[in-house]
């Protein structure tokens, strides 16, 4: 797995490079919102705005606060809304695995 985390870290980030799920191309992000989803334990979605960095190259990252990085392997739905207001969504979850920290 690409994205490993510890639990409870708030420094961590995680960068993707938006891609058409057809032909791999990357996604101009220009004029574009970015949002990040998940379920947390309690099994609430939890939907934050990434920030895009790259726009050009499809790049986009979201910096974990505290308490968010649960440990196990989390599903996170990436979800596009370009400036015409059209929405794109990952096909296939991005899997991310948490371990549990020591103290």
């Amino acid at each position: 797995m690409a994205n490993e985390f510890v639990q409870d870290d708030s420094g961590s980030k995680l960068e993707v490079t938006c891609k058409n799920d057809s032909d791999k191309s990357v996604i101009d992000l220009t004029g574009a919102t970015v949002k990040i989803r998940w379920k947390d334990k309690a099994g609430s979605v939890v939907e934050k705005t990434m920030t895009v960095t790259n726009a050009a190259g499809g790049v986009a990252e979201y910096r974990f606060a505290a308490g968010e990085l649960e440990p196990g392997t989390t599903g996170y739905e990436i979800e596009i809304t370009d400036a015409l207001g059209g929405i794109i969504k990952n096909l296939n979850l991005l899997l991310v695995n948490i371990r549990k920290k020591i103290i």
